[in-house]
């Protein structure tokens, strides 16, 4: 499933299912990510074991994952993993990567968007949000997106460099998604794309 944008700028992006043949595009994406942000992530990224793995996993539909390109470059990873637990039935985790350098193309809301239409074709009641309270670049798209604030748990992660690092939570309904959505037509060209201003 690829779908290709517009942004206002005029730069192309290509949205699609990350496949067992992305490792080097994915490697590098997360080689320009700087490492004062890496080291918040939940995983060493520079792993190539971890990078073939999560490559690999995808196709087998564990969890989805898609990425966004521009020129055939990565410039954001996303991904969202449904919670296979009865009694969480109805609750999916959401995961963003975005190239620090694109943040203000808009990337990071199409993304969303996509997300939040297969999340609404999974018949999802809620998305959850997962990350170290430093990453605050993060918060700030989430609540743009309509998350709120969850709870934070102190001191219960370690950083890549086994710094304990508070885990902040944060959820949306589909519902909260969908309203927050309204500006995301700012971010795009209307002649390129078929999502218009307001539309969802």
């Amino acid at each position: 499933m690829e779908h290709n944008y517009s942004l206002r700028d005029g730069t192309e992006l290509t949205i699609r299912n990350l496949s067992g043949d992305d490792f080097q595009l994915s490697y590098d994406f997360f080689m320009s990510i700087p490492e004062d942000r890496r080291k918040y992530f939940r995983s060493d990224v520079l792993d190539v074991r971890h990078i073939k793995e999560r490559c690999q996993d995808t196709e087998k539909g564990e969890i989805l994952r898609r990425i966004a390109l521009m020129n055939n470059v990565i410039v954001g990873d996303t991904s969202l993993e449904v919670d296979t637990d009865s009694w969480k039935s109805g609750t999916a985790y959401l995961r963003l990567v975005i190239d620090p350098k694109q943040v203000g193309k808009g990337v990071q809301y199409v993304l969303a968007k996509d997300m939040y239409e297969i999340a609404q074709d999974k018949n999802l009641k809620k998305v959850v949000a997962k990350f170290m309270r430093p990453q605050i670049d993060l918060m700030d798209i989430y609540q743009k997106l309509g998350f709120r604030m969850e709870g934070v748990l102190p001191d219960y992660v370690h950083d890549q460099e086994g710094k304990e690092q508070d885990l902040v939570v944060m959820v949306a309904s589909l519902d909260d998604m969908r309203k927050a959505y309204s500006f995301i037509g700012d971010w795009l060209d209307d002649e390129g794309t078929s999502l218009g201003p307001g539309e969802m």
